[in-house]
């Protein structure tokens, strides 16, 4: 009993971990899209742009993704994960 509990738990640490990489990934590819981010291809780093026209923008539209169903999670999660990458 005790081990089919620690999978259970383990499954949903697994899948809570699952879903902040997809909603990282996402929220980067938008502020990349909008410009908020800089991408180079040739070293796969990524920069952040001085425009701030752009990153209230790449903002605007992770939450209007957010609210479309797009991106999972709470208001607050996606709140603190664009902050992360806008910020780091």
């Amino acid at each position: 009993m005790a081990e089919a509990q620690h999978e259970f738990v383990m499954s949903i640490v697994k899948r809570h971990l699952a879903e902040n990489e997809e909603r990282l990934a996402l929220i980067e590819e938008i502020c990349i899209d909008k410009g908020a981010l800089i991408l180079d291809t040739v070293t796969d780093e990524v920069y952040f742009s001085a425009d701030d026209f752009a990153y209230k923008n790449a903002i605007v539209t992770v939450f209007q993704a957010w609210a479309k169903g797009t991106i999972k999670g709470t208001a607050e999660q996606v709140f603190d994960a664009t902050k992360s990458i806008l910020e780091d």
